[in-house]
């Protein structure tokens, strides 16, 4: 039986430390201590394995432009690889983050993922909490209105009992503040941003504050309405996301409370706040696969800048019964420091287990019909990279990596394509492009279609990063 939630939630409870929202399907295992949770009993867990695979994927704060991450700026970010084993814990803790944007500010995040055996219950369970985020203000000469939310709280849930697998997620948070720019009219904004203000205490004309069950009305109009909210001045915001689903095989959770996009200031930015993600499936016999691929990952000033995971697919933990999953990105692009545009992004996994043979085996492929760097009038088409992963059970994982490109111009003129393992240089000594990295160890292969780098920008770029491994534990 296949169960989902969506965005619009059903399940809306008021708990007593502040508003929130909270979905759970499945027979939901007891709330009040994540089993597992004591120093003590993880000690009992660690290195116990199961039958089912693991993963989870916690931040506070993510910016997004164009479908491309910011990967420096994702903050309090704790991630659980694939995993067989229970007692896992990664924690990761901020104290004061400020992304990349003088008009965002966010302290004190705590991000947790965690695999538990509770008797016949196996889970993994993901929770962010941020102290305090704030957007908007002043700026130099920039005014805009400030929007202050404190005490969010994101958990994410998925689970397996006798019953079968089930998930649950939601947020909460304690307070939520706005104050509009002085002589605003409130009669005149628009009717969505009138509705979110309704619920909230009025402490001036352009002060708004809520807390509690207050607060709760706000999630309520963030859920009914159908598009974000803009606030004049400083861009909109929405509820994020709330939704699980749980079948014979596997069960997700995901929640990420709010997605405000900043249009004040010289750029657009959307900003992620509170996002757990976890996921848990079976059988496992062999192993679990951390194989998938991401279209481009680009490394500025030595690798003081970071941005990729042009969204990044992987393939199930425990496999995918040898389907062929393909995921599609139209378009994605990168405008800072060197402006990197791709079309036609493709992403495709497969893996399989067999428990009478004791064997593990998959692939992962990306591709990329389309690259433009603009700067360097550099065009590349059809660029993919593949990589392959067999595992007898207990021997070294096998692998088998492949690359294709169709073509390289530069200013229109058509460059050599390097031979795999090979190195052109670039027209005008401007850079270089490598083909076929590999990266091959014990547990497989990591594969990079082509490395360009451009030397008087400082900018590294992969394109078509794939990996395929597999791991016992």
């Amino acid at each position: 039986m296949d169960t989902t939630t969506r965005r619009r939630l059903t399940t809306a409870v008021a708990l007593t430390l502040g508003a929130a929202l909270t979905t759970t399907v499945g027979l939901a295992p007891a709330r009040a201590e994540a089993p597992g949770a004591t120093t003590a009993a993880r000690a009992a867990q660690a290195d116990v394995l199961t039958d089912f695979g693991y993963r989870g994927d916690v931040y506070g704060v993510k910016l997004v432009t164009d479908s491309v991450e910011a990967l420096d700026l994702k903050d309090a970010h704790a991630q659980q690889l694939c995993t067989r084993s229970v007692g896992k814990v990664s924690e990761q803790r901020s104290v004061v983050s400020v992304p990349d944007n003088p008009l965002i500010h966010v302290s004190a995040s705590t991000s947790r993922t965690e695999t538990y055996a509770d008797g016949t219950t196996h889970g993994v369970r993901g929770t962010n909490t941020i102290g305090d985020i704030s957007i908007g203000g002043t700026v130099g000469p920039l005014t805009t209105p400030r929007l202050v939310i404190k005490g969010l709280r994101t958990t994410a849930h998925a689970f397996h009992t006798p019953q079968g697998y089930g998930h649950e997620e939601g947020f909460t948070f304690a307070s939520i503040s706005l104050e509009l720019l002085d002589n605003t009219v409130v009669q005149q904004l628009p009717p969505e941003l009138q509705q979110l203000l309704a619920p909230l205490d009025q402490v001036t004309d352009t002060v708004f504050t809520g807390t509690q069950q207050v607060a709760q009305q706000v999630f309520d109009v963030l859920s009914d309405v159908t598009k974000p909210i803009a606030i004049p001045g400083l861009g909109t915001i929405a509820l994020g996301y709330e939704n699980g689903r749980a079948n014979s095989s596997n069960a997700q959770s995901q929640a990420s409370a709010l997605r405000i996009e900043v249009t004040a200031g010289d750029r657009r930015q959307l900003v992620e706040l509170g996002t757990a993600r976890v996921r848990m499936g079976g059988p496992a016999p062999v192993g679990v696969f951390r194989s998938g691929g991401t279209a481009m990952d680009y490394q500025a000033l030595q690798g003081a800048l970071r941005f990729g995971n042009v969204q990044h697919k992987a393939l199930p933990c425990q496999g995918s019964r040898g389907r062929t999953q393909t995921y599609q990105v139209p378009h994605a692009s990168q405008l800072l420091p060197v402006p990197v545009l791709l079309d036609g992004v493709t992403y495709q996994v497969n893996g399989d287990q067999h428990r009478a043979k004791k064997v593990a085996k998959g692939w992962s492929r990306t591709a990329i019909r389309s690259v433009s760097i603009p700067t360097a009038q550099l065009v590349i088409n059809d660029v993919s990279s593949r990589a392959a992963m067999r595992q007898k059970a207990g021997k070294r994982v096998g692998s088998k990596i492949s690359t294709a490109v169709g073509s390289i111009t530069v200013g229109g003129q058509a460059v050599e394509v390097p031979a795999p393992g090979g190195v052109v240089e670039l027209p005008g000594g401007v850079g270089e492009i490598q083909r076929q990295l590999v990266d091959t160890g014990y547990r497989g292969s990591q594969v990079v279609a082509l490395r360009v780098t451009l030397y008087a920008e400082a900018v590294v770029i992969d394109l078509a990063r794939t990996s395929g491994r597999i791991y016992e534990r």
